[in-house]
């Protein structure tokens, strides 16, 4: 979500902030000119955790959704259409964690599990919302033509803010040494 806002906004609010409580241990409290300092930035430090982790979500309210960056948060379920096997289509339970500076997913499949730590929302030419993200598959049953481990890579747009749902495409590299990677359509919609 960090990266979405304006430089202005990124730069200027902490910068004020990291002021005020300078002015404040330097004027108010009668601390010298290092211990201010001192002070400021641990306090700006514990602000920004305290804020990035937990806070935000007191004050995000839907300006912010809407012209900012959307909620990730919560439980969703995929659903993959899929080129493997003649076009299969599966679903299966996600889970996104987001706070102010990151966003995590995790998924359960019906033969493992998937972990994506690297995600990134970004915001299109068209003013729109995209979830773009590589993800990491761990197959725990995998037959003698399929691999155990494999990676892949996806780009989700926001279709509806209000109801979060989602739809884009992904491709992986399981199984590319023989030719059967995947790539299909991915679509996310809000469990809860």
């Amino acid at each position: 979500m960090w990266d979405l806002f304006p430089s202005k906004v990124k730069y200027g609010l902490p910068a004020v902030i990291a002021i005020l409580i300078y002015l404040f241990c330097n004027q108010y409290l009668d601390q010298p000119l290092i211990r201010s300092m001192s002070y400021t930035i641990t306090a700006i430090t514990i602000l920004a955790w305290l804020f990035g982790k937990y806070l935000w979500k007191f004050v995000y309210i839907d300006f912010f959704k809407n012209k900012f960056c959307p909620d990730f948060n919560g439980k969703w379920i995929g659903t993959i259409e899929s080129n493997f096997n003649g076009g299969i289509t599966v679903q299966f339970p996600i889970t996104i964690e987001a706070d102010f500076f990151s966003i995590r997913m995790k998924g359960n499949t019906t033969v493992g599990r998937t972990y994506a730590n690297y995600c990134k929302v970004i915001r299109t030419d068209d003013d729109c919302f995209e979830l773009e993200y590589m993800f990491k598959g761990i197959n725990d049953t995998p037959s003698k033509t399929d691999t155990s481990f494999y990676e892949g890579a996806a780009r989700l747009r926001v279709l509806d803010i209000s109801t979060m749902e989602m739809k884009g495409v992904f491709w992986t590299n399981r199984c590319w040494q023989n030719g059967k990677n995947t790539a299909g359509v991915l679509e996310l919609k809000k469990d809860s």
